[in-house]
């Protein structure tokens, strides 16, 4: 997979020659940097009667360990860069009452975040997300998949709930999380605020967290129909492609153009 498309003007450019494996199992492919234009093609249906695409909204990611008395860390770039290279760094990520969140939002309601474990949790800790509801923070009542043996982030998975029809965009300022000064801070998105019930132990990493796409209700492509669109890489934009079949197995050929 490209991880970076500085290409000129109008250049195009193709991801794995036969296309991503796909099952009823969601696959999540990664929108290079630089993208302008996405195309999408089903080809090679066992079974299958479509294929099944969804855009999955660019994710930002902060993390504070002290309540947000200095700048948090950044990690937007890290979780959404297709790359196993850079990591979200969650060592030691203590509780709520020690100040420690992670904050993920994007700029439209999703339903959820896939992520890709480096360093497993080892410490028993359970997950709890909020999301603003327009006054406080509110249980989000996630499901975690992560979870193994009773610690979160102890494996690949997902973290997923039910879109709430009271979820509120703000920005981490109005909420009263972090402070004016703090570049990113600003932005007004629909928010979701991470804390554990124990701290995590010294050796988390997470390679990638990809967000879910609200609705599945997904675009559907018959074998050979070609989806093609203008796309927006980075804030305010999409990060990846869901993909998968209703039944069987197929191939999705992805392609992405520069300008």
């Amino acid at each position: 997979m490209v991880e970076t498309f500085p290409g000129a003007l109008g250049e195009l450019r193709g991801g794995t020659s036969t296309g991503v494996a796909l099952s009823t199992t969601a696959a999540y492919i990664p929108i290079p940097k630089g993208t302008n234009h996405l195309f999408a093609t089903g080809r090679n249906y066992s079974t299958a009667v479509v294929a099944r695409i969804g855009l999955c909204p660019w994710l930002a990611v902060f993390k504070t360990q002290d309540g947000g008395a200095t700048a948090p860390t950044e990690y937007s770039t890290e979780a959404q860069d297709g790359s196993t290279a850079t990591s979200i760094t969650l060592s030691s990520q203590g509780t709520a009452a020690q100040g420690d969140f992670l904050y993920v939002g994007a700029h439209m309601p999703f339903r959820g975040v896939t992520i890709d474990v480096d360093g497993a949790n080892g410490n028993a800790s359970t997950l709890t997300v909020k999301y603003w509801n327009g006054t406080a923070w509110a249980d989000i009542s996630a499901t975690d998949n992560t979870s193994a043996a009773t610690a979160s982030l102890g494996q690949d998975g997902t973290v997923t709930w039910t879109v709430p029809t009271a979820w509120t965009p703000t920005s981490l300022r109005t909420a009263g999380d972090l402070a004016d000064s703090f570049g990113g801070t600003g932005f007004k998105y629909y928010w979701t605020r991470w804390e554990w019930s124990a701290a995590l132990d010294a050796a988390v990493t997470l390679d990638h967290m990809i967000a879910l796409p609200p609705s599945v209700s997904y675009y559907e492509l018959v074998t050979g129909q070609q989806f093609a669109t203008r796309v927006q890489f980075g804030p305010d934009g999409f990060s990846a492609i869901e993909a998968l079949t209703d039944a069987g197995t197929a191939n999705l050929v992805v392609g992405y153009g520069s300008g």
